[in-house]
């Protein structure tokens, strides 16, 4: 609706999609840089078995509102101590958004404010309001900006939520320049690109260790990951470059496509494990498979972090036809190189004796099915282990693990005969 108020009717087409949603989000199951107040709160989702009734007994509460502020776009979210139904368009054009939750009393955490300020150049603030019969929230965008309003099912330790995203002007255009300026000095320079991916991301953490720690994985993938960046880039002819700079949601299969833009030559993606029991230690790296797991653990694993699409709210996919060129020699010569690297990191790794090398191994992880470049997927440590959770928060360990896979990078190159001579990487 370019240059006009929002009508916000019940019969409205958007409004019914979005109600609709809400409605099914009990019984579906659906999981972006810089949170901006609004703190946490426990989340506090419908997962009892309590009736409809139930839960209208127990009142509405908004239990947290967190922005994240991402290089494309802005994300709101509004985190429910149950489903509820709004009134919104479900996407549109506007500069003022307003969201509305008719004839239902509604209370507020005492730590969510009325007003939460963004000011990132895309979302200005946001204003809420509850009362006994219901609430209503207004977005204030810096211009008229599209956007795109959705809800998300309770999930695990996710509670239910709200979400809106707001498109960053002119975003698309300078992330395609950007990567193909990275494509370019490639070539330019004759240096070799890294892609480091760290793991997970705004809305969605990632494992979380022990309570008293306050440590999160998407902050230590994040860490690892720029440390990382600046080992390999004191590496002649080696070109370190993050998928993620921030605190912001990016799509599985988007890590990957960001990584063959900017015609990578290795792709790391950088995690912390984490099991259902606290004992779980040690380092292991993973490299594709696609004709299942090495064990039960690791197809948990693989569907643990798979599911981070999920909680950012996009939807599942079949197989995207990476099966059908199984036997393709580029997707062979991909998983060869990518055993070889696997195998090469964690020997280099494996020399920190404080932790365990629990080998190479294969599943089925999505951000590893490009065929583009050798992939692969380093579990640095358990992070719900209180001794090595108490590692990943170290700066001495972040930075001793980074040196270390770097040197794995850069012997990986040596085996396969490629000489590294290119330009300066001071950028």
């Amino acid at each position: 609706m370019e240059g006009a108020a929002i009508v916000m009717k019940p019969a409205n087409t958007a409004v019914r999609a979005v109600a609709v949603a809400a409605l099914l989000a009990t019984a579906l199951v659906a999981r972006p840089a810089r949170p901006q107040t609004a703190p946490d709160a426990s989340p506090a989702g419908p997962g009892s078995s309590a009736s409809a009734a139930g839960d209208s007994a127990r009142g509405l509460t908004l239990t947290a509102v967190r922005s994240f502020s991402g290089p494309e776009n802005t994300r709101i979210v509004f985190e429910w101590s149950r489903p509820a139904v709004f009134v919104t368009p479900d996407s549109g054009s506007t500069a003022d958004l307003a969201i509305s939750l008719p004839g239902e009393a509604t209370a507020r955490a005492a730590d969510v404010a009325s007003v939460l300020p963004v000011r990132d150049g895309v979302v200005d603030s946001v204003m809420i309001e509850t009362r006994v019969d219901g609430a209503s929230f207004r977005l204030r965008f810096h211009a008229p900006l599209r956007f795109r309003v959705m809800t998300l099912a309770a999930q695990d330790d996710q509670p239910f939520r709200l979400i809106v995203d707001v498109a960053r002007p002119g975003a698309e255009q300078a992330e395609a320049k950007r990567l193909e300026g990275i494509a370019q000095g490639k070539r330019r320079d004759r240096v070799r690109v890294v892609a480091v991916d760290a793991g997970h991301g705004g809305e969605d953490q990632g494992a979380r260790g022990p309570r008293k720690l306050r440590v999160v994985e998407k902050n230590v993938t994040l860490a690892v990951a720029r440390a990382l960046v600046e080992e390999l880039n004191k590496i002649p002819g080696v070109r370190g470059e993050l998928t993620r700079d921030g605190d912001y949601f990016i799509p599985l299969r988007d890590r990957y496509h960001i990584a063959e833009k900017m015609k990578a030559d290795l792709f790391i993606s950088i995690h912390a494990n984490s099991t259902k029991r606290r004992t779980g230690k040690g380092t292991e790296i993973y490299f594709l498979s696609l004709r299942g797991a090495s064990d039960q653990a690791d197809s948990d694993l693989a569907d643990l972090e798979n599911a981070a699409d999920l909680v950012g709210g996009v939807p599942p996919r079949s197989e995207d036809g990476l099966v059908s060129i199984l036997y393709d020699v580029k997707r062979t010569s991909a998983l060869e190189q990518s055993q070889l690297l696997a195998e090469t990191l964690l020997d280099h790794v494996a020399v920190d004796r404080r932790l365990e090398s629990r080998g190479v191994k294969q599943a089925g992880f999505v951000v590893l099915k490009s065929v583009e470049f050798p992939s692969v997927l380093v579990e640095t440590a358990f992070i719900n282990n209180p001794v090595e959770a108490k590692l990943l928060t170290s700066h001495e360990f972040q930075h001793k693990m980074a040196v270390q896979i770097a040197t794995g990078v850069r012997r990986y190159f040596e085996l396969n005969g490629v000489e590294l001579s290119g330009s300066s990487n001071t950028q």
